[in-house]
């Protein structure tokens, strides 16, 4: 069971930081709680046997270094949204073209 929640631990660790690297962060804080929980019981076991806990240290800075990447760009990334107006008389223009298009068939019966 502690080796298995070290791979677990470990897997979800990497998994968390790569997505918090990536556009996907938000989706980092779901791999990062399971790297957690899988380190917090291998931590707990590894001190019931006695055992070395240098590689499920690794664990939880890489848990820790995922969610504060994630927490900062969720706190001060700004999603801008453009000029709405621009994109109507787009819109609108490209609408006119196509109506004009459609009048412009002759229509055989």
């Amino acid at each position: 069971m502690r080796k298995t929640s070290i791979i677990l631990g470990l897997i979800f660790a990497v998994l968390a930081v790569v997505l918090a690297v990536l556009p996907l962060y938000k989706l980092a804080f779901i791999p990062a709680v399971l790297a957690f929980i899988f380190g917090i019981i291998a931590f707990l076991k590894s001190k019931k046997e006695a055992k070395p806990t240098h590689v499920i240290q690794v664990i939880f800075l890489l848990t820790i270094i995922s969610l504060g990447l994630a927490t900062y760009k969720t706190i001060f990334t700004v999603s801008e949204v453009g000029d709405t107006k621009d994109l109507q008389q787009t819109e609108d223009k490209l609408n006119e073209e196509a109506k004009e298009e459609l009048d412009d068939l002759i229509i055989i019966d």
